[in-house]
Order: structure tokens, then C-alpha cells, then sequence
């Protein structure tokens, strides 16, 4: 009898005699199809609101369904899953979906402009706030809603590659959730990857629903509850209002809002434990103890800093709370221009922006498993140099960090300081201040949203020239798929060009 390999076990078409389609049909069909399914949701909000939204999203509901249901229906070659192939097909998945927002944006009316429709669709593929709509409630409900939407399926397949493609590398114990012990491991996730795809995509479904529902009893109408819902368990910020969070002016929605973005900012590993009712294993997890107590120390401080008798305790600690932990799990929502507030406040602010959430999260920034593995690094370094025959490894927690986990987490640590740098370079170059670029680099590359300028005001994507767009798209795209992947991406990109062009010379 003959063993099925993992990878044809991937396929539940044995025995069908069509030709197996490569991981670039499966993903481009299973980006198609969930696309198809957000605008039937963004339909159905369009019906009695506006005609031509509506024939627009239900047609392309049905093309991008029809297309992805018929990719989808092919058996997967067990042939394509190879990491370099993997990780840039997860790559073309994003940006199709980003194609497909800029085509709803153009038939819409929304966005009269192609690049201007490609920018809105990369940031929110990208789960970024940095919106060219200074006031969302231009647009229709239906298109609100897809807008939203965009940002959840760039959550769910930033998820995707965090559990199922990066382990290929060898990373999954860092990038899953944490260095954890070889048992807790297998217990969060399996190791096969479609089966462990599938298990966050339920539990990612699951907890939208938990969300949405939550923010609809609180307060949110039903559009208001959806779209907010959407983009905070994507930690992608876009609201349906100009003022943001701060429109609705309700505890309530701001306390489901601080769980919700907490949630989110944490491990897909964590929510298995805790979907398996495992929570003495979740508490156990050093890198979630360290990105809680971060949050409620630097909600304090910021609290203390910018308390000055003008406000009430509560009203100063509730706006101090909820902006830590959108900025931190890089979410974006606003109850307060916080670019305005103490000079230490904001300092303190943009680096947690920096870190962002834990690994194996849908938050961006460094993810504070490699700040922490690279503070003991520097710590056994100096130790070194105390006791240079002493024999150090690298801990994070109870769990050691491999040297080949350190080196990686030292090439991404590369990887950040020269876009961040070549990005900030470059819109400074085209005129904006070195404020404004900083800043607006860190929230691309973290996910996040706007930049500030000196004055402390927010600095918007509408008030950006077109080049400066250009710029920005790559690195929020980037900032999205990981470091690591957008690389190899581009790298296999530049190969193919390359190889096409050797062959073509050899012909001539």
C-alpha cells in the first residue's frame, strides 16, 4: 500500500482527471473566492442604499465566486509546495485581492482614479489605516463595508502565512507563538499546515462574529458594528467615521474595542489554547506576560504624563489606555489626537508602535518575541565580554532561542532599519518634513495608519502627493506579508525576469 505524502494529502480530488492546478491557481482561487463571499455581505448593505453600488458588488460576487469556486474545484499539485513558491504565491494572493478592490473602487464611482483605487486597496490589503478618505461617510454602505472587508481578508491571510507558510522556514516555533516546548507546540498548532489554516480561519471567523456582535449590543448600528468589526480583529482601523472611535463617545464600545485589539495584537497559538480551554498554558507563555504588562505600565505612564487637572481621572486614563493598545497592537482607531500629547507620551508611543504585537499575531512591528530575544542577545554579548570562556545561550523565558533563530531575527532587524530608512529618505526627498517621513514610515511599515508632523497634527494620505503613494505602497505591502516572505517574493520575481531574459538572448 502506498503512503499519501502531506502534500497530497492536501487535495480531496484523488482520482479526478482534470490537470492539478500549482500554488499560484490555489491561491489565487482561494483569494477569489473569499472575496466573492465579502461582497455578498457588502451587497446585501447596499440593497435600498444605492442601485449602482449594489449591480457592482453583486457582479462581482458572482465573477470573483464563480472564478474561485472553478480554480478551487482542481486538484493541488503535489509538486508547487515548495517554500520560495509558497510564499510568493501568498504574495499574488494579496495583491489580486488588492486588483479586485481597485476594480470595485473604479466601477463604484468611489475613487475616480486608478492609482488613487490601487492606493486605498493596498492599504487596506494591508491592514493599514492610512486612508485617503478624510470622511468615510461619503461612501455608500455597501462600499463601507467592502473597504472593511478588504482589511479583514488581508488579516486572515497575514494569519494564514504566519501558521501555515513560514514554518517551511523553520520558524515555526518563534513566528506560531513563541519558543514553546515541543509538546506545547504540537498542543497550539499542528504541525501540517492546511490543517492548522484551517483551525485559525475558524477561530478568526468565530471571533469577527464575537466582535461584531459585542459592538452591535453595545451601542454600533448594525453597518457600524460590521465594518468596525472587520477592522479591528485585522487591526487594520478604517471606520466609517471621520472622527473614529471617538464618534460614538461610549465606554462600552471602547472596552469591546481594548479586548477585541488585545485579542488581536496576540498568538493564533494563545487563541487555540484558550479555544481548547487550555488557559494554564496560555498564562505560562513569557512573551504574552510581557506584552500585557507593557500595555498596562505604558498606558500608566502616558496617563501620569499627560494628567494636568483638565480632565477627569477616568476620561484621562480611558483615552490613555485605548490609544496604548491600538497603537501598540497596531490597529489605528482613535478616540484622541494623541501626535498632540506630552513629548514623552508620543516617544513612548511610536516605539511600542515599532515593536507592535506578539508573533503569530495580525498586528505588525517587530513582534516583541525578536525585541526580547534580541535584548538577551546583547545582554549574553556583554556577559561575553565579562567571561569571555563562560557559554551563554540565548533565552526568552524558560525556552532557548537557537543560534540560527537569533541570526534570522538580526536579518530582520537589517531588513526594517533599510526600508524604514530608504522610505523615509525618499519622502523627504520629495518634500515632505523629516518628521512627517519618519513617522509615516513607521506606520506603513507597522500597519498602522497616519504620521504626525512637528505641530503634532495627523498627516493624512490625501495630503500626500502621488509619488509619495507610490512610495508608501511597497512598504505597506510589505509591512503586511512579513519582512521575510515580501523578500523572497521579490527576489523570485527579479529571478523569473531574469531567467526570461537569458533565454530570450540565447533565442536571439
Amino acid at each position: 500500500m502506498t503512503t499519501r505524502t502531506t502534500a497530497e494529502s492536501f487535495s480531496d480530488t484523488s482520482g479526478s482527471t482534470a490537470p492539478p492546478i500549482g500554488v499560484y491557481g490555489s491561491s489565487c482561487g482561494l483569494a477569489l473566492s473569499l472575496s466573492g463571499v465579502m461582497l455578498v455581505v457588502s451587497a446585501l448593505f447596499s440593497i435600498g442604499d444605492d442601485t449602482r453600488d449594489l449591480a457592482v458588488l453583486a457582479i462581482g460576487a458572482v465573477v470573483c465566486g464563480v472564478t474561485g469556486a472553478t480554480l478551487l474545484r482542481r486538484p493541488f499539485s503535489t509538486t508547487a509546495l515548495r517554500p520560495v513558491a509558497t510564499m510568493t504565491a501568498a504574495v499574488v494572493g494579496f495583491v489580486l485581492v488588492a486588483l479586485i478592490s481597485t476594480v470595485i473602487y473604479l466601477a463604484t464611482g468611489a475613487i475616480d482614479r486608478f492609482d488613487d483605487a490601487l492606493y486605498e486597496s493596498i492599504a487596506g490589503v494591508s491592514t493599514s489605516a492610512l486612508t485617503l478618505f478624510d470622511d468615510p461617510a461619503v461612501l455608500g454602505d455597501g462600499v463601507l463595508v467592502w473597504r472593511a472587508a478588504t482589511q479583514w481578508l488581508g488579516g486572515l491571510g497575514a494569519i494564514a502565512m504566519a501558521v501555515g507558510l513560514l514554518p517551511f522556514l523553520g520558524g515555526s516555533r518563534e513566528l506560531a507563538g513563541g519558543p514553546q516546548r515541543r509538546a506545547r507546540t504540537r498542543d497550539a498548532l499542528s504541525t501540517r499546515p492546511m490543517l492548522a489554516i484551517r483551525r485559525v480561519s475558524t477561530i478568526y471567523c468565530v471571533v469577527t462574529g464575537v466582535v461584531g456582535s459585542a459592538l452591535y449590543i453595545a451601542g454600533m448600528s448594525l453597518l457600524d458594528a460590521v465594518a468596525h468589526a472587520f477592522s479591528t480583529v485585522s487591526t487594520g482601523g478604517f471606520s466609517t467615521h471621520a472622527d473614529s472611535i471617538a464618534y460614538f463617545d461610549s465606554v462600552a464600545i471602547e472596552l469591546v474595542l481594548i479586548v477585541a485589539m488585545l485579542g488581536a495584537g496576540s498568538s493564533v497559538a494563545f487563541a487555540w489554547l484558550l479555544w481548547r480551554g487550555k488557559i494554564r498554558e496560555t498564562r505560562r507563555a513569557f512573551e504574552l506576560q510581557v506584552y500585557l504588562m507593557v500595555a498596562g505600565l505604558a498606558a500608566l505612564w502616558i496617563w501620569w504624563l499627560r494628567h494636568d487637572g483638565q480632565e477627569s481621572v477616568s476620561q484621562g486614563f480611558r483615552d490613555a489606555l485605548f490609544t496604548v493598545v491600538s497603537v501598540m497592537t497596531t490597529t489605528g482607531h482613535r478616540i484622541a489626537d494623541w501626535g498632540s500629547w506630552h513629548p514623552g507620551a508620543t516617544t513612548l508611543l511610536l516605539l511600542l508602535l515599532v515593536v507592535g504585537g506578539t508573533a503569530g499575531s495580525v498586528a505588525g512591528g517587530l513582534r516583541w518575541i525578536r525585541v526580547i530575544g534580541l535584548a538577551q542577545f546583547v545582554w549574553r554579548e556583554l556577559q561575553r565580554q565579562l567571561h569571555p570562556r563562560s557559554i551563554r545561550t540565548v533565552k526568552v523565558g524558560r525556552s532557548t532561542i537557537s543560534e540560527a533563530s537569533v541570526d534570522r531575527m538580526h536579518a530582520q532587524m537589517v531588513y526594517v532599519m533599510t526600508l524604514g530608512a530608504g522610505a523615509s529618505l525618499v519622502l523627504a526627498l520629495f518634500g515632505e518634513g523629516i518628521t512627517e517621513a519618519i513617522t509615516l514610515t513607521i506606520s506603513a511599515i507597522s500597519t498602522m495608519g497616519p504620521g504626525f508632523d512637528d505641530s503634532g497634527g495627523i498627516v493624512t494620505a490625501a495630503e500626500l502627493s502621488r509619488p509619495e503613494r507610490a512610495v508608501l505602497m511597497p512598504v505597506m505591502l510589505t509591512g503586511r506579508v512579513f519582512l521575510y516572505p515580501a523578500f523572497v517574493a521579490a527576489g523570485a520575481g527579479v529571478a523569473a525576469v531574469g531567467n526570461a531574459t537569458r533565454s530570450m538572448r540565447k533565442r536571439l
